[in-house]
């Protein structure tokens, strides 16, 4: 199956939940209130709990506790809700997909997005909030093909898991394509911003066009991270199997950085339970 077949097989697409849809549509004037933009958030009465509760997570540090989705937006901006809402919409897609473990998923990508907001912010070259929105749907591509390839996704998976590093080469070799540019695809069918799509298109080799993508570079290196964390590969043992030495010098991202940080399931643990 070819990459524009899969996106002509309706039955396997997600659709846009319509307060991600809106809260894009609502964010292209640049004279919205916050009071409006709060207002179309809590008529989502789940998203609106979820949006609470992470604000008043130990993920923040908030001293004071926060009730209201105004107050949530006056205290942490109008990129970091965006981003939260867009994640936790995203995570809402599929209730089932056979032969894919769910959580397991969605916790694997709050990881990448958690890795990924933590490196933005060491570096000035990509915003935090839209390296976590990037990296929590920078996988759905994995749940199109599952849906739209069940047997040949489940030969893949039992030979090589979807989180495991080398992935997205061995799914190249196979289809034509891999996960990330399905998700790629998926968020230009959504109208999502330029900027998040050539993150989504560029992290699987973000090295191989001229001028690397530093979102894409931010992507590819918490990619990568999480899968060392999950094969169980300690960081000191992972001489000679850094990946491309140019996305991380164009990102400015340095092995020592990567070293101090913490585990990824520690920077996901607060947001975990809200979203995978």
């Amino acid at each position: 199956m070819t990459l524009d077949q899969l996106f002509a097989n309706e039955a396997s697409l997600p659709t846009v939940p319509r307060v991600v849809s809106d809260l894009i549509e609502m964010l292209r004037d640049d004279d919205v209130s916050f009071a409006a933009i709060a207002h179309r958030i809590e008529l989502d009465q789940v998203l609106a709990a979820k949006v609470l509760q992470m604000v008043n997570s130990p993920f923040f540090g908030v001293q004071r506790k926060i009730s209201s989705i105004q107050g949530a937006i006056l205290m942490l901006g109008l990129s970091t809700i965006r981003s939260f809402v867009v994640s936790s919409g995203v995570s809402g897609t599929y209730r089932k997909v056979d032969g894919v473990d769910l959580p397991d998923f969605w916790a694997h990508s709050l990881r990448v997005a958690s890795v990924s907001r933590y490196l933005a912010a060491k570096t000035r070259r990509v915003d935090p909030n839209l390296a976590f929105t990037a990296g929590s749907m920078h996988a759905i591509g994995h749940l199109i093909m599952a849906q739209a390839m069940p047997q040949r996704m489940a030969a893949l998976n039992a030979a090589h898991p979807f989180d495991a590093l080398g992935r997205a080469q061995l799914e190249l070799a196979e289809f034509g394509y891999h996960y990330g540019d399905v998700s790629a695809s998926l968020a230009q069918r959504w109208d999502f911003a330029p900027d998040l799509i050539g993150g989504l298109s560029s992290f699987v080799n973000p090295a191989k066009s001229e001028r690397v993508n530093a979102l894409g570079g931010v992507l590819h290196l918490a990619v990568w991270r999480v899968a060392l964390e999950r094969q169980g590969v300690d960081l000191s043992n992972v001489a000679g199997f850094w990946p491309s030495q140019s996305a991380m010098v164009a990102i400015g991202i340095t092995e020592d950085i990567v070293q101090q940080m913490p585990p990824p399931r520690v920077l996901a643990a607060d947001l975990e339970p809200m979203i995978a």
